[in-house]
């Protein structure tokens, strides 16, 4: 079995030249619209457009696409991309979605490749623009659901997903951010940025500090010289084990007999006062 080869990168640009981009991959769907919005905007009797994921339009050329963003009347958020030396529409997205664009096919280098699928707003066609026999129309705007193949109504969704994924990563990131910020805020608090009020519950906390471990130090002390003096006068004790029972039993004469058993010394422990 053949393997499918690479889809070979389709080159474009403005008419100046100085902007230039490439498709990675394969159009979703091509298109014609004849409405009077595209004649206006294109300055011709019908528009072209080829519709492809907005991540997979590649820009190297010595200046990079002007992005213009509006907000349409629907609410819908469009970016137009442009020349920003000569002015050439190349692309926008947000008509449907902003993961999606339409690509001005006549800005292709090789524009006869993307043929248009279907011609929109028919009833608004000039009348001396012929068609040719066979080509599909439709009154009004095209339906994506119904024209669109399901290999690229996959993609789309695809691209959704993909995008809500990206989305959800600025946000961790900036949180990230955010956090790290807060961090450095509370790194770049130094003795000599405090107020006076800060200063003063900094010392009385040192106070308190050296006051405890005074007490401590000196609570420690006595328990070691009585430990010292509990040693001295239980020498025959094994170990350090100073427990009540053991201790007494230590003072206890052993049995002269010789029957009698040895009492067994527990295991040495401290005890706390």
């Amino acid at each position: 079995m053949s393997k499918s080869k690479p889809f070979p990168a389709i080159h474009g640009g403005c008419f100046c030249g100085s902007t230039r981009y490439r498709l990675e991959t394969a159009p979703l769907f091509n298109h014609a619209c004849h409405c009077q919005d595209c004649n206006k905007h294109t300055g011709s009797v019908f528009a072209c457009f080829t519709t492809i994921e907005t991540e997979f339009i590649t820009s190297f050329g010595k200046t990079p696409p002007k992005i213009t963003t509006t907000v349409r009347p629907n609410g819908l958020v469009r970016h137009l991309a442009t020349c920003g030396t000569c002015g050439t529409r190349l692309w926008a997205s947000g008509d449907r979605s902003t993961v999606i664009a339409d690509i001005n096919t006549g800005t292709l280098d090789l524009p006869e490749l993307m043929e248009p699928d279907v011609h929109e707003y028919i009833e608004s066609k000039i009348s001396w623009v012929l068609l040719p026999e066979g080509t599909k129309t439709c009154k009004g705007p095209f339906d994506y659901t119904k024209w669109w193949p399901k290999s690229s109504l996959k993609r789309l969704e695809a691209a959704i997903q993909r995008a809500q994924e990206r989305k959800k990563l600025q946000v961790k990131v900036a949180q990230a951010e955010s956090l790290d910020v807060e961090d450095e805020k509370e790194a770049d608090k130094t003795p000599t940025a405090q107020t006076p009020d800060e200063k003063d519950e900094v010392a009385e906390d040192d106070e308190e500090f050296e006051r405890r471990y005074l007490e401590t130090e000196k609570a420690l002390q006595e328990r070691l010289e009585q430990l010292s003096l509990r040693l001295k006068v239980h020498e025959k004790v094994q170990g350090d084990d100073l427990r009540p029972g053991v201790v007494q039993a230590a003072k206890e004469p052993a049995s002269e007999s010789p029957s009698a058993e040895p009492k067994e010394v527990p295991a040495a422990t401290v005890s706390e006062k």
